[in-house]
């Protein structure tokens, strides 16, 4: 496992970060245990979660902080791993989605997760949504005094669109701070089909072609979620399909993709991505999904991918990526 300390701040993080939105929902507590420590093993020490994970389900309640939580004590890792959490998330229950980008709730979020994980104070906090309506000033404020005050370290904006990243990040370079610290927003090697997403939530944003000069710009860390793409291109792979020049040849099985995976990815540019990728793994050796990943450090800004899966095997793939380093035009971009 590769490392590198992130931009702006003191935190020494693995290349890859652990993704948790399935513990206590799709995985079991033994389940999420073993990934967590098959993570450790290989040298991560960069975990992702929120306050809202499971809360979907009825019955669940932020069972993926209580599972991290759980096994921090058993395993007695508070100094071994960075945990980044999120708050500000709407609440489930609410079908208008109204926001709760303020410092009540914020606060309420904040302190939930710092008992359920076990911790005094938060190395990594995420602000899981935007308020469009409310001045990105107000919110930087809030997290700075979150700061002063020691509940966290360093604090980063995930689901928020170009405009209000430029915002944040001016009037924080104009108070003489740094910040944001990273953002996290939706991206992978696979391109998304026009108005398509993988969760058909408006607040979730997609990276683009904007942000990404704005990262090479300002050099503010991008730690993207939904890295993966689903696993679209070893899907491809297994299914049988074949293309050329992004024409298709054969669809293989199209069953062995889902309907939803194909309707956000499934287009000529990515059947053209797909047969790079299995060129270079002809020359490489390594797995589809472990190159689609590598293609994060090949960026000219640090990109430090979150993944996760739903056993030991598909996690792998993931892992397999820390060690490859290949230059970003063989990716075609």
């Amino acid at each position: 496992m590769n490392y590198k300390k992130l931009q702006g701040t003191d935190l020494t993080l693995s290349s890859l970060c652990l993704g948790t939105v399935n513990f206590g929902e799709k995985l079991t507590k033994e389940q999420s245990f073993e990934l967590l420590d098959m993570f450790v093993r290989q040298g991560g020490n960069f975990i992702d979660t929120a306050n809202v994970y499971c809360r979907w389900v009825p019955g669940l309640y932020n069972c993926g902080e209580k599972i991290i939580g759980e096994w921090l004590k058993s395993r007695g890792a508070y100094r071994n791993v960075v945990v980044a959490t999120k708050g500000a998330h709407y609440s489930m229950e609410d079908p208008n989605r109204t926001s709760r980008v303020n410092e009540t709730e914020i606060r309420k979020d904040l302190e939930d997760s710092l008992r359920t994980l076990g911790l005094e104070q938060i190395d990594f906090y995420w602000l899981h949504r935007d308020d469009p309506a409310r001045p990105v000033e107000e919110i930087m404020d809030i997290m700075e005094k979150l700061k002063s005050e020691g509940k966290i370290r360093y604090y980063g904006l995930s689901n928020y669109r170009t405009d209000r990243l430029k915002q944040a990040h001016d009037y924080l370079k104009k108070q003489g701070l740094n910040g944001p610290y990273a953002v996290s927003n939706q991206w992978s090697l696979a391109a998304a089909n026009p108005r398509k997403n993988t969760n058909q939530d408006p607040t979730m944003v997609t990276f683009s072609d904007e942000e990404y000069e704005w990262h090479k710009e300002t050099k503010v860390p991008i730690i993207p979620f939904t890295s993966t793409a689903l696993g679209f291109f070893e899907k491809l792979k297994k299914a049988g399909v074949r293309a050329e020049n992004g024409h298709l040849i054969s669809e293989g099985n199209p069953d062995m993709i889902p309907a939803s995976v194909r309707a956000v990815y499934w287009n000529e540019e990515n059947l053209k991505t797909y047969e790079r990728l299995l060129k270079l793994q002809e020359e490489t050796g390594h797995s589809l999904q472990a190159l689609s990943v590598a293609f994060f450090f090949a960026q000219p800004f640090q990109a430090i991918p979150i993944g996760g899966a739903r056993n030991p095997e598909q996690f792998a793939g993931f892992l397999e990526a820390s060690e490859i380093d290949l230059p970003l035009e063989q990716f075609g971009r």
